[in-house]
């Protein structure tokens, strides 16, 4: 079995089934996917669109802060759109988290997600070394 280390945090929603809000395997972070929802478990945050992103970008972050992360820790970032039109809405908001030199990215268009969100996210990051 490979070592490895769970991360969980209050701060993004707390798996309620066969999951972990993310892994740390040595200096590499893989998160789950995360939508626009509540981090207390309540459903999709209501506001549209761009609120949706915004919320699972935080989620994110909360998740990356945990494991000792920043978004400029991130190397790989998947994106799971509803509506592939929405696009340049999507990375109008993304390259406010997300800073040069960008991570690689996926984008693909999905039929559906959970609770009816619009968006969702996945990340790969590296933890930075301790400074001694």
């Amino acid at each position: 079995m490979a070592d490895f280390e769970i991360v969980l945090t209050s701060a993004a929603p707390i798996p309620s089934s066969g999951y972990s809000q993310a892994i740390r395997a040595g200096d590499l972070v893989v998160t789950s996917g995360y939508l626009g929802t509540h981090p207390d478990g309540s459903g999709v945050v209501r506001g549209g669109f761009e609120a949706e992103v915004r919320r699972a970008l935080e989620n994110i972050g909360a998740v990356l802060a945990e494991a000792g992360c920043s978004y400029a820790d991130v190397i790989r970032v998947n994106v799971s759109l509803t509506d592939i039109s929405r696009f340049s809405e999507m990375d109008k908001i993304y390259c406010e988290y997300f800073k040069p030199p960008y991570p690689t990215r996926n984008t693909i268009g999905v039929k559906e997600l959970w609770g009816g969100a619009q968006v969702g996210f996945d990340v790969w990051a590296v933890k930075p070394a301790r400074v001694k």
